[in-house]
């Protein structure tokens, strides 16, 4: 296994392309246009996240739940946002918000003045309500109050407008990320696959929802963020990445999603069964001698760099002319700790995980004896009795419908033929990665990407389900509590864009980009016309209001989106270049391979009289006759040709001048190449000495000739 197939996270930002920039820029600038877009707590849970930061920036703490209540200064926000109207102030008003209603920048209180709100009528605003965000893990919150108390004159002393703000611009620089994490987990997944990469990249930008919760106040968003990058690790272990120093990484994002929300245990046995499987396919590739302690210790002493030139050499000489099988070359490139049972990987990861958030929930059952505690006094949600059709109806549809585009407090949305549409279209192109995957291996790896969404949407479904049997009332169900599984079904709609062929597949960035647009504008058109259309007037009225209210100037709202449209003219050209180039590769020529048992001794070892560099300009000549040609492999296409060396004329000598056959060894096992990685050579070829013992071929394999 070479250095490249390694999670390097420094070495693989430098990696990244600028389309993929381009469109994290893109993406990012989207974010912050939703984050003016939608209305101040015209989101999901919005209010309670918001005073569940205040909590720790005010010194509150993190009581058990049912001991918690909104603080007096949230309720007053509550008030002072559109939320409601000026007759009934705390409840949802779903009426186009008045440009006349809103304070002017500079009369608008401080979060901490909020407390003092007074009703119309001079009576005391009400009590606060439950607080349930408590039974949740707080690193959201801590790291939203951190941002807010390094601000200048931050803490409760901004303007309440600016605090909600501050913060959906916060979880829009969380979200913003997740095209560049599908981009990293495509690319490595497809061995270097442009059209799959550019795909899984721009999928975030086309489910408006996403652009809708991701820019809200929400621990959804971090989520999806710890989940993205777990995803990425766990990719890198399925190809092959045994190493500790990746079992940390798992460890650590896997830790940090625990300790965003209670779904992220779905990511503990993907992980695990992860390292099981690497483990098992390292068992399979490697020649039967790498499994002895012999073989393991020779090659852990080679990786160290114990051994020398010199001494691999001579320990070759003594039996350079014994037969061998050619799996014993060491070609399938597994290292030898591969082999091992991965119970290091499993115990190291393990451990930081519980350090980094684990440990939240171990406290959970040590102290109130269950997983997640329940929040007593917390609203049920929608009655409906005993009726499993309408049950099912919200499970199913409600829920492809919040993950493509329900906005508000589900208060407008996409027509569900649209959504129905693009949820066929996203299935079918995850089935067709899966069905034209180009080994089995692909498929079995597609199919670990299932997995968040599947096991975040059984979580949800269970609980919703067990509620909806003890009281007939539906809740807890949401498209956004699939996000943590974004990452893992970009990559796979970008492999399957991938597998139409390169004819076909080019032109597949250009389309996503396209209906990223068009379902963005048709999304961007229903909630300027649902929150801030005036009645008679147009979408220019609708302009007025929402930079009325917002917490930025006129000119920010401007400036975001002219750089919006500049990035997607960016992009659409990256696009377009990319359906010229094809499906390349994306990375620079990896470095030559070196066998890590010093087996076959290549260039960089002299061995006297015997070994010999050859001229870079010979590969351009034509072979001579004698010497064998690379022949493909039954079965395979010509994209995945495996070199295959001819049979050697069994003749008692070797004319002057001729050259042993030439041998390219593998950089990676069978699952690393395919149509899109065809076999490059990237060392010197070696040549030998003109001579053979009697009676013996030279061995196809080896550069080292017979005497």
């Amino acid at each position: 296994m070479d250095g490249a197939t390694r999670l390097r996270p420094l070495r693989l930002l430098r990696s990244v392309p600028l389309p993929i920039w381009l469109i994290t820029a893109l993406f990012g600038a989207l974010l912050a246009s939703w984050s003016v877009l939608v209305p101040q707590y015209h989101a999901p849970d919005e209010p309670n996240q918001v005073d569940a930061v205040m909590r720790f920036v005010q010194g509150a703490g993190w009581p058990h739940p049912g001991n918690a209540f909104v603080r007096p200064d949230g309720v007053g926000a509550i008030a002072a946002s559109p939320y409601g109207s000026a007759a009934t102030p705390y409840e949802l008003d779903f009426a186009p918000i008045s440009q006349a209603d809103a304070v002017p920048p500079d009369d608008r209180p401080t979060w901490d003045e909020l407390g003092d709100t007074r009703q119309a009528d001079g009576q005391a605003q009400p009590p606060g309500d439950i607080q349930q965000l408590v039974q949740h893990p707080p690193l959201y919150y801590l790291v939203g109050a951190a941002a807010l108390s390094v601000l200048p004159g931050g803490g409760d002393d901004l303007r309440w407008d600016v605090t909600i703000g501050t913060l959906r611009l916060m979880s829009a620089l969380m979200m913003m990320w997740l095209p560049l994490l599908a981009w990293a987990g495509a690319h490595r997944l497809s061995g270097g696959n442009r059209i799959a990469a550019t795909c899984a990249a721009l999928l975030p930008l086309a489910i408006p929802q996403l652009s809708h919760i991701g820019s809200s106040v929400n621990n959804d968003n971090l989520l999806a963020l710890t989940a993205g990058l777990a995803t990425v690790t766990i990719i890198y272990v399925l190809r092959g990445d045994t190493s500790l120093r990746t079992a940390a990484w798992a460890g650590l994002f896997i830790g940090l999603a625990l300790l965003s929300k209670s779904l992220g245990i779905v990511l503990v046995p993907m992980a695990a069964l992860a390292y099981l499987v690497a483990w098992r396919r390292a068992r399979r590739d490697a020649p039967a001698g790498a499994r002895s302690p012999a073989f393991s210790e020779r090659g852990t002493r080679a990786g160290r760099g114990e051994s020398s030139g010199r001494d691999a050499a001579a320990g070759q000489d003594r039996d350079r002319d014994a037969p061998f099988l050619l799996a014993d070359t060491g070609l399938m490139t597994v290292l030898p700790g591969a082999t091992r049972f991965p119970w290091r990987q499993l115990l190291l990861g393990g451990i930081i995980m519980i350090a980094f958030g684990g440990w939240w929930w171990v406290v959970n059952l040590v102290r109130y004896h269950t997983f997640q505690p329940e929040t007593p006094g917390f609203p049920p949600g929608d009655y409906l009795g005993d009726d499993w059709g309408a049950y099912l109806d919200i499970l199913v549809n409600g829920t492809a419908r919040r993950w493509w585009g329900s906005f508000g407090w589900f208060e407008t949305d996409l027509p569900m033929t649209a959504v129905a549409v693009a949820s066929l279209v996203l299935i079918a192109l995850f089935a067709v990665a899966v069905f034209r995957g180009r080994d089995g291996r692909t498929r079995v790896n597609l199919l670990f990407l299932l997995w968040p969404t599947i096991g975040l949407f059984g979580l949800m479904t269970l609980q919703s389900a067990l509620a909806f049997t003890d009281h007939g009332h539906v809740s807890g169900i949401s498209g956004r509590y699939l996000y943590g599984g974004v990452t893992a079904l970009a990559i796979g709609v970008g492999m399957g864009a991938a597998a139409f062929g390169r004819r076909v597949s080019r032109y597949f960035p250009v389309l996503f980009l396209a209906a990223a647009a068009i379902f963005q504008w048709w999304s961007v058109r229903t909630v300027l016309t649902h929150f801030w259309k005036p009645a008679g007037g147009d979408l220019g009225d609708a302009w007025e209001a929402m930079t009325a209210w917002s917490p930025w100037p006129p000119s920010a709202a401007v400036a975001t989106v002219w750089t919006g449209v500049a990035l997607a003219v960016l992009v659409l050209l990256a696009c377009v270049w990319t359906a010229v180039l094809g499906d390349g590769q994306d990375q620079p020529e990896p470095p030559p391979f070196q066998d890590p048992t010093g087996w076959p001794p290549g260039p960089d070892i002299w061995v006297p009289g015997r070994l010999t560099v050859e001229d870079p300009a010979a590969d351009h000549a034509a072979p001579p006759a004698s010497q064998p040609t690379s022949q493909p492999t039954p079965g395979k296409g010509s994209g995945t040709a495996e070199p295959v060396p001819a049979e050697p004329p069994r003749t008692d000598s070797v004319p002057s001048g001729s050259t042993a056959p030439k041998s390219a060894p593998s950089r990676s096992g069978p699952d690393e190449r395919g149509p899109s990685d065809p076999f490059r050579s990237g060392s010197a070829t070696v040549t030998s000495a003109p001579t053979t013992a009697k009676g013996k071929p030279p061995s196809t394999t080896s550069p080292v000739p017979s005497h």
